[in-house]
């Protein structure tokens, strides 16, 4: 039988996870180190949804979830899936930040930083994290998917510009995406600590409800009510 839905990326996962699992939904999670990720050697296969083989122990992960899946891939067709990869903002923004860049002409202006244009901020991002976009890209072709974008922890100009352009991106081709900074009464605003958990930097499962509710109420996937 295969489950209500899917769950795969990093860290960001576990809020979802925890809210699909509190509505006593049967979600199934595929969570990554988000340094695997950051690696950009994850790869589409047009099979299994993606394959890591360049690490064994990890590909046998992967390998294993799209058995358990009951689907042969972990991106498959016919299941909902939330996908909270492709953007790993705090990996990315903080190097490219101390190099003295800037995407917001303002902020780099008032702290004396080489401002560079959003073509600029794409192509980097391509080289980045080309391969994961393009997994999202297919998947989004055949599969019920929705990208989620992580919670509003980091505010800085550098990572606000990085998550704008990958969202755009990901919605030029066509794919749903979640973005809290889109959320009128998020926007902007750092996380509030009621929907943060112990770590400060990851989203709870108060959190992950949240946004769950919004997905649903904003016709971006069909998920079971509540249960119990």
């Amino acid at each position: 039988m295969r489950p209500d839905l899917l769950i795969v990326g990093d860290s960001h996962t576990a809020a979802l996870h925890a809210a699909a699992a509190a509505r006593g939904m049967d979600a199934r999670l595929l969570y990554i180190s988000g340094n695997f990720w950051h690696e950009n050697r994850i790869r589409h296969d047009p099979r299994r949804g993606f394959s890591a083989g360049y690490r064994p122990g990890l590909n046998r992960k992967v390998l294993d979830f799209a058995m358990e899946s009951g689907a042969g891939s972990v991106l498959p067709a016919g299941v909902p899936i939330l996908a909270s990869f492709g953007y790993h903002l705090g990996r990315l923004a903080p190097i490219f930040a101390r190099q003295g860049h800037s995407p917001d002409a303002d902020h780099a202006e008032a702290e004396d930083r080489l401002f560079v244009s959003s073509a600029f901020l794409d192509a980097y991002i391509q080289a980045r994290r080309g391969a994961l976009l393009r997994i999202l890209r297919l998947a989004g072709r055949r599969a019920d998917l929705v990208v989620v974008a992580p919670p509003l922890i980091q505010t800085d100009p550098v990572a606000m510009g990085f998550a704008r352009n990958i969202t755009d991106y990901l919605v030029g081709q066509g794919i749903r995406v979640f973005d809290p900074r889109h959320e009128p009464d998020w926007a902007g605003l750092p996380l509030a600590t009621e929907l943060r958990a112990p770590d400060g930097v990851h989203g709870n499962a108060a959190y992950g409800e949240h946004v769950l509710q919004r997905i649903v109420a904003r016709g971006l996937l069909d998920l079971p009510a509540r249960r119990g």
